[in-house]
């Protein structure tokens, strides 16, 4: 039975919870699997993203929302209250020929089976999503480099959805028309509070991937290298407006 290191980050700033997922792409070796959570609201946008087209970035800025652009592709995410997590793993072992396509629904399956164990009835909806009644609770963004995945994704628990439509470019219109298109925990188990449901999503997640891949897990933290690494990637990256209006590299 292989060991994976397990990282489990109380609530941190937005611009360092994408420099530690950065770091951990570039440093480490070890397959590691990270949950976290978000000290405020903020979004993130995909690495090929136009921000201008994704944001209503003048509400963020007069709300000190920040808006930062991660290294992984897929779409813009409203970060609030939810669970994330990111897996960073060599491209050997399950991933060693799995195609982006596949390792999403690989993943997903794993994450599937966490929320069913909490009652859930969720399904994938490829390419990266995972539904509740046909409402989306997760997505998921990932990159490959140098040997190794990174993927990351949410999971919502109490997320402001009023909030969400305000601050991305979603077709208000629609949502109107059709209605909300997102479902939280906390909308499914409204007699939990936030922070059990957290701790039994965390413990379900962890069993999950666990039971999936065969594996143990160590609970450790970052290194002080990957510490160093993501302090670095925090200045001049994700707290850079630069990188994250434009993409382009300070």
């Amino acid at each position: 039975m292989k060991t994976w290191r397990l990282i489990i980050h109380d609530a941190s700033s937005p611009s360092w919870n994408m420099a530690v997922d950065g770091a951990l792409l570039r440093i480490t070796d070890i397959p590691t699997l990270r949950l976290y959570r978000w000290s405020v609201p903020a979004i993130t946008i995909g690495y090929f993203q136009d921000i201008e087209k994704e944001v209503n970035i003048n509400l963020c800025n007069s709300e000190g929302v920040p808006v930062i652009r991660r290294f992984t592709g897929g779409g813009a995410v409203f970060h609030h209250h939810e669970l994330t997590y990111s897996l960073v793993h060599p491209l050997q072992g399950p991933f060693g020929k799995c195609s982006i396509t596949d390792s999403y629904s690989l993943i997903a399956t794993v994450l599937i089976h966490a929320l069913h164990t909490m009652g859930i009835d969720a399904q994938y909806r490829p390419i990266n999503d995972i539904i509740v009644d046909g409402k989306k609770i997760s997505g998921s963004a990932q990159t490959r480099k140098e040997g190794k995945l990174l993927q990351h994704g949410t999971i919502l628990v109490a997320t402001d959805t009023e909030k969400m439509f305000q601050y991305l470019t979603i077709d208000q219109k629609k949502v109107r028309q059709e209605g909300n298109p997102v479902i939280t925990l906390k909308d499914i188990m409204p007699q939990i509070t936030g922070e059990m449901i957290y701790q039994q999503l965390i413990q379900a997640v962890t069993d999950s991937f666990a039971k999936h891949f065969n594996i143990s897990f160590e609970v450790l933290d970052i290194s002080l290298q990957e510490k160093d690494v993501a302090a670095y990637l925090q200045t001049h990256y994700f707290e850079n407006q630069q990188w994250n209006y434009r993409r382009l590299s300070p």
